[in-house]
């Protein structure tokens, strides 16, 4: 994904699309500028010559943010962000910044989904273990054999683990929380890759086109923000997340524990049903193994949620933010508020 930005079709692109682009339309721009500047003096109208001097201006702030976005660029590809976590005595994930952000997003979708399977494996091996129930019959006898069924007594039927419900309800919790996670990091990759790709061939050249034409200015400085603000914000934010990933995406458990099941055949389910109260140590062996560690499990859930939504929501929502303040660079207001329900 990174060699779509840092590679050389990025460059190829910038020269041989960009740049006639904005050479043509710095042509034209500057024509109409000259032209409106003359007739202003020549009808002695302020109005018209105020306009040009303007659109010298924003002229200037349109070439100057075609050659500063490739300057980031290239700073950013060639920024190493291991030798950053170095510096601060870090360790987390290396390449450069547009790597780094891919990297970050693809170990949270990975965290999220062994955070699914460590929830998922206790979620079955409790619902089992909470469903196990006996039927006592009446009239016991010698080695615990009840004949009241067969006589038409009374029996009871218990659920010697059915406490173990409320565990389930918190593993549900935290199963859907991590399925969650992984949706949203695997979303938040993929505009990662629409940045690298769709705004760069997208969103610039209208940019340059539309800042060209004066009742399209507007417009035409959204799409410059909004490509300054991805390309650029977007990416750094999920960088430097992607320096703390060392601890972020340390698995509480070993997932490679849950990798095999240990649900029993059908004769050793008969002999937890002829069992009573004092099976339940052989119910915990047979369906969990050993294994269950409810509190590690959500606290997988927990930190799924944090790497595969928070830090990367956090990482939009800055971006989203950052489109407002660069569109005032070039004089116009963004309705926050339209842009995010846009988004």
């Amino acid at each position: 994904m990174a060699d779509m930005i840092c590679g050389a079709g990025f460059d190829s692109f910038l020269t041989g699309t960009i740049v006639p682009l904005v050479a043509y339309a710095t042509i034209i721009t500057a024509t109409l500028i000259a032209i409106s500047f003359m007739l202003g003096r020549f009808l002695s109208n302020p109005k018209l010559t105020l306009w040009s001097k303007t659109e010298i201006v924003q002229l200037l702030v349109s070439v100057a943010t075609v050659i500063f976005i490739p300057v980031v660029v290239n700073t950013f590809c060639t920024l190493d962000m291991g030798e950053v976590g170095d510096i601060f005595g870090i360790s987390g994930t290396s390449g450069s910044v547009y790597a780094s952000a891919k990297e970050f997003l693809l170990g949270a979708a990975v965290y999220a989904h062994n955070a699914a399977t460590v929830a998922r494996y206790q979620l079955e091996g409790y619902t089992v273990v909470s469903y196990f129930n006996a039927m006592i019959c009446e009239i016991q006898v010698g080695g615990g054999v009840g004949l009241g069924c067969l006589f038409g007594q009374g029996s009871d039927t218990i659920q010697p683990l059915g406490g173990y419900g409320a565990v389930m309800g918190a593993l549900n919790v935290a199963f859907n929380s991590s399925l969650m996670s992984y949706f949203t990091a695997m979303n938040f990759l993929m505009i990662l890759l629409f940045v690298y790709r769709g705004f760069v061939f997208l969103f610039l050249p209208l940019g340059v086109f539309l800042r060209s034409m004066p009742y399209m200015r507007p417009f035409g400085s959204l799409m410059f923000a909004v490509a300054m603000s991805f390309l650029i914000v977007y990416p750094l934010m999920l960088g430097i997340f992607g320096l703390m990933s060392g601890v972020i995406l340390d698995p509480p458990l070993d997932v490679g524990d849950y990798d095999e099941s240990v649900f029993p055949e059908s004769e050793q389910g008969a002999e937890i049903l002829g069992s009573s109260f004092g099976g339940e140590d052989y119910v915990f062996d047979l369906y969990l193994g050993g294994k269950d560690d409810v509190p590690g499990a959500m606290a997988f859930a927990a930190t799924a949620f944090i790497a595969g939504i928070f830090f990367p929501t956090l990482a939009l929502l800055a971006t989203i933010a950052s489109v407002t303040y660069v569109a005032r660079l070039y004089g116009d207001e963004i309705d926050l508020s339209r842009l995010t329900q846009l988004v």
